[in-house]
């Protein structure tokens, strides 16, 4: 059956006050919650189910694992690295390709020693995690783009160093864990302190003024989740949750159609949902699966639209042949889907997302992982 064609413009809704409303104090850390660490997309269960299957020789997992090897050997570690980080919107520079590059190498190489309990990996994550922190002071706009592109990019890497840093911090394999030394972590978090401040929450800002009440605002929410569980903060943490739930309805239709599809192109819906899934999932190994079940798992409703919509049956946009991110895989780890397995099933092997705007490797890491 053929998708209703929507209309291209979407009217623009007031949706509840409390983006307006919620602007909590983030400078008191004096109730710091229990998270649990690792906590963000990886957590000890997770990571733990991974080295059972792979020691049982389970050839899907262990084909998965290889994309995370062979992105590791296909992308060595440059060890300079820069101070300012020039953002270019609908476009690239080396040094952002550079920065979103090594978020995303140092989460595999984290994923490799989470495996493999070798020095040298942990070695290697770190010094990419310690590299830009020690060095990184801020993002510059290019001539021509706006000042917001760098809040953007501030919050597609945020989220993927502290996955990274989650991991390399509190798992440990056999007993044994990455030492991570704590001086270093220090400089790490004022890192992750500088990207919040100084760049995500002023994209913050323009969501609770109604702007950016898409794939961004979805990103920032994501980004202040990730960073809260990582800092321990109570008050970023839900913060940006508030705003994952207040975008989910708006970002996807009762129906399931998602926000920018009609509209714009293929692949920034589902940077959308990369966005509401990987923050759900943070939710999830905090023992709160209400993102994903919001608004009768509206989440769902539109992974499931998109198992239509990717086979070609949208009439205001074909993307039968577009690719899909691996972000899918840990949706069907919660929902378990006929439809969305079938998208998967059609869709996989997943290639790494080259833009490296989202963690990937999710075959790897949420691919029929037992429960």
């Amino acid at each position: 059956m053929m998708l209703h064609k929507k209309a291209i413009m979407i009217a623009v809704i007031a949706v509840t006050p409390i983006l307006a409303q919620a602007q909590t104090s983030e400078k008191s850390n004096a109730e710091k919650p229990r998270f649990v660490h690792p906590g963000i997309i990886g957590n000890t269960s997770t990571l733990d189910a991974i080295q059972k299957e792979m020691d049982a020789g389970k050839t899907d997992r262990i084909k998965a694992y290889q994309q995370v090897l062979d992105f590791i050997e296909n992308n060595p570690i440059q060890r300079e690295f820069p101070e300012i980080v020039m953002a270019k919107g609908s476009g690239s520079t080396p040094t952002e390709a550079h920065i979103r590059r090594d978020a995303i190498l140092a989460y595999a190489y984290a994923l490799k020693w989470a495996r493999t309990g070798k020095t040298e990996d942990a070695a290697k994550a770190i010094e990419i995690l310690n590299g830009w922190a020690s060095n990184f002071q801020k993002y510059e706009p290019v001539e021509g783009t706006s000042t917001q592109q760098s809040q953007l990019e501030a919050a597609w890497v945020a989220p993927s160093f502290v996955a990274a840093a989650e991991i390399i911090r509190h798992y440990k394999v056999n007993g044994k864990s990455a030492d991570w030394l704590s001086a270093d972590r220090a400089v790490f978090n004022k890192f992750v302190q500088n990207l919040k401040d100084n760049y995500i929450n002023a994209m913050v800002k323009s969501i609770n003024n109604n702007r950016r009440r898409n794939n961004w605002g979805v990103s920032a929410g994501y980004a202040k989740m990730a960073i809260g569980v990582y800092l321990g903060s109570k008050n970023v943490y839900e913060d940006g949750k508030r705003i994952i739930l207040e975008l989910l309805p708006h970002i996807i239709q009762p129906d399931g159609e998602i926000l920018e599809f009609c509209s714009r192109d293929c692949h920034h819906p589902q940077y959308s949902m990369c966005g509401l899934t990987l923050a759900a999932e943070i939710a999830k190994n905090q023992g709160d699966s209400s993102i994903y079940e919001a608004i009768s798992a509206r989440l769902k409703t539109g992974w499931e639209w998109m198992g239509t919509a990717y086979n070609g049956q949208a009439d205001c946009r074909n993307c039968a042949k577009a690719r899909l991110f691996s972000a899918i895989e840990v949706a069907n780890s919660h929902y378990k889907s006929d439809i969305i397995q079938n998208l998967i099933a059609k869709k996989s092997p997943f290639i790494v997302n080259k833009s490296h705007t989202f963690l990937d490797f999710f075959t790897y890491t949420h691919h029929s992982i037992p429960k």
